[in-house]
């Protein structure tokens, strides 16, 4: 990581996924109720790990496109891995230990 928003932003979306009550699959984020919403959305409660990049970089720069730009960029370099060609790939069919297990690496880069 280059920069020190993409290394709070790491920090932050994995804070957000931490626990796997809030972490989830085949969406970028849901509500309480389980109804996928937007990854900025208030009511949003859990995050896939894209979800959690995005949601993380909005809180910190306030805006979707700026936040999405920088969440494109965080991604690209969590995941380069030989099995997998994107990160939303890895949370949805490797699971939540493997992406924690990415962000520590990708954090202990930083």
């Amino acid at each position: 990581m280059t920069t020190t928003v993409h290394k709070q932003v790491l920090i932050k979306a994995r804070a957000l996924i931490a626990d796997p009550d809030h972490w989830t699959r085949n969406v970028l984020a849901c509500n309480a109720a389980g109804y996928s919403v937007h990854w900025c959305d208030p009511s949003a409660t859990k995050w896939c790990a894209m979800g959690a990049i995005y949601s993380s970089a909005y809180e910190l720069v306030g805006n979707k496109k700026e936040a999405t730009r920088i969440g494109k960029e965080v991604a690209r370099r969590l995941a380069p891995i030989w099995f997998c060609r994107s990160l939303t790939t890895l949370n949805d069919a490797r699971g939540h230990a493997v992406v924690l297990a990415r962000f520590d690496r990708a954090l202990a880069a930083a």
